[in-house]
């Protein structure tokens, strides 16, 4: 796109600017909602209806960081936000039968806006009808060749924008995706040919491993990773009881973590590694900052996806399921250690992209590094001490990034003090998962439950009055009787004792120290302070007068 500045902004300047920075800032990272050449052409033509408009401008207002908008920012987003979703709502081309993809287009971005502010139902309803749109016009399909390469393109990438958002919603215990892999014959993305690619079911078919990696771009393999994920939280978080041992060799658990690597090795082909993806250079080609960018996005799918598969507390839940059986130790401690060493890398990738200038859906990075946090958290009390320091530094590491891109994403702010408030309590927590083999999980009151659960589940953690955030209001925390006991308690567990000597059924029954998570929504909401914004990193243009123009 091209530069837009103007000392007083008409309507269109507005939007002409806010397209520069959308594409500076959120386009490809990960969503590709629009064809960049495609687009110019509609707006030289009068074609972008003004509900799309107010969507992109509402997006990229978060990016501005002019003085007068810092302490009106969300309620300027909002403002836009609302605009479009009414003008959606009340005009005949809005939900309508045309075959244009702007509704879709606005309905994603809002979506967005309306998740990471808190506000989940309605996200949830906008994804929602923004699929079912997308079904209405076949956009799961190959497109009609009658449409140009532009469009073809275009709504290729929106579909699978959309498939990838999906699946980052509904990292969720009970949230079931809207849109199935089953269903989706269309064609993942090529970086140079987009007519000569496979499909989703093709390239995760487990009968398929000889499939050359030029016929799939890394936006496609991103898309790979990202079903990969959507099967991993169905089975780890969603899962039946009556599956298949994970630790057997055609369960579902070793069919996802073979897709994983195949993947990992079709992304090898492009001569990247991780830290190799965090190196981008301001005079590379937008094309090869994309491809770098979802190659990012690959490998950060990657890592989280390893540690919801071996997650203690998940592995612990699913492994009481087959408590009749005898769980192989030397498995369970190597699941404990792969998922260690993907939080470790999960980490240092996230913070690493961001110090190099990559970024990608910063909210959802936000919930990958509070994972990969717990994991930290749970190693502090590690009777290894190189151990322990690791995570020490790995937490810290954490913490910083989230206050820092917290600037911009309320909900990153969230999950900051749902990790400081876990990281007190913990200590409670060491011994149970990851400390004893099988883990004791059968210890652990319904307040554990719900602070393990809630610290996994990103659709929780997107909201203000969270059960972690309600406990921490009211002070539920560590009880030094109960640290020091269950301290003790670790010192002593060596790997591979027998469990069935170190089942304490009064920790069970004992639950004084918790309280009812069904009373937690039903208690007083601690509103955190404002969060101060800083810094002059980010484009601007002059927004004075500006709402009163649009009214105009």
């Amino acid at each position: 796109m091209g530069s837009y500045t103007r000392a007083s902004p008409s309507p269109q300047d507005v939007f002409l600017e806010a397209c520069d920075i959308y594409f500076l800032h959120s386009h490809n990272k990960p969503y590709s909602l629009f064809n960049p050449d495609l687009l110019q052409r509609k707006i030289e033509q009068g074609q972008v209806p003004q509900y799309l408009q107010f969507a992109v401008i509402a997006t990229a207002v978060r990016f501005s960081s002019h003085i007068q908008w810092k302490e009106r920012k969300q309620k300027t987003i909002d403002s836009y936000a609302q605009c479009s979703w009414a003008m959606i709502m009340s005009s005949p081309d809005g939900l309508g039968d045309s075959s244009d993809v702007s509704v879709i287009q606005a309905l994603t971005l809002l979506a967005v806006i309306d998740a990471t502010a808190g506000r989940r139902r309605p996200a949830w309803v906008k994804i929602g009808m923004a699929v079912r749109i997308s079904q209405d016009l076949q956009m799961m399909l190959e497109p009609d060749n009658q449409l140009s390469a532009a469009e073809r393109d275009e709504r290729r990438n929106l579909f699978w924008s959309l498939f990838i958002l999906d699946r980052f919603v509904c990292c969720s215990f009970r949230r079931p995706p809207a849109i199935k892999d089953s269903d989706c014959r269309l064609n993942l993305p090529v970086d140079n040919d987009p007519e000569s690619s496979i499909t989703l079911s093709q390239l995760l078919d487990e009968k398929v491993r000889g499939v050359p990696g030029e016929t799939v771009g890394l936006f496609g393999l991103s898309v790979g990773f990202a079903a990969l994920l959507g099967r991993t939280i169905d089975y780890m978080m969603n899962g039946e009881p009556n599956t298949v041992e994970p630790w057997r060799r055609h369960s579902d658990y070793s069919i996802i973590y073979a897709g994983l690597e195949l993947l990992k090795e079709l992304a090898a082909k492009y001569g990247l590694t991780p830290t190799g993806a965090c190196s981008p250079d301001k005079t590379q080609h937008q094309s090869e900052r994309d491809q770098r960018g979802h190659l990012f996005l690959c490998h950060t799918l990657y890592h989280l996806t390893h540690c919801i598969l071996s997650h203690p507390f998940l592995l612990g839940v699913k492994g009481h399921t087959f408590q009749h059986l005898i769980i192989p130790r030397a498995w369970m401690q190597a699941q404990y250690n792969s998922c260690w060493d993907h939080a470790c890398s999960l980490t240092t990738l996230i913070v690493e992209a961001k110090a190099a200038g990559y970024i990608l859906a910063p909210s959802f990075c936000s919930y990958c590094i509070l994972v990969a946090g717990t994991l930290h958290a749970l190693h502090l009390h590690s009777g290894d001490a190189p151990t322990s320091q690791n995570a020490s530094d790995h937490l810290k590491t954490s913490l910083d990034y989230l206050g820092e891109i917290a600037e911009m994403w309320q909900n990153s702010y969230i999950m900051a003090g749902a990790l400081r408030f876990f990281t007190n309590r913990c200590v409670q927590y060491s011994g149970v998962l990851l400390l004893s083999c099988p883990s004791r999980i059968q210890e652990l009151s319904p307040t554990d439950m719900t602070v393990l659960r809630s610290v996994l589940d990103y659709w929780i953690m997107m909201d203000p009055r969270n059960p972690v955030s309600e406990m921490s209001s009211i002070n539920v925390d560590c009880f030094p009787e109960t640290v020091e006991m269950r301290r003790s308690d670790r010192v002593s567990i060596p790997w591979g004792l027998d469990d069935t000597i170190r089942n304490t059924s009064s920790a069970k029954g004992n639950d004084s120290n918790s309280i009812n998570p069904s009373l937690l929504m039903q208690m007083p909401l601690s509103t955190p302070p404002s969060i101060p914004l800083h810094g002059e990193n980010f484009s601007q243009w002059n927004w004075k007068r500006e709402l009163g123009s649009l009214g105009d």
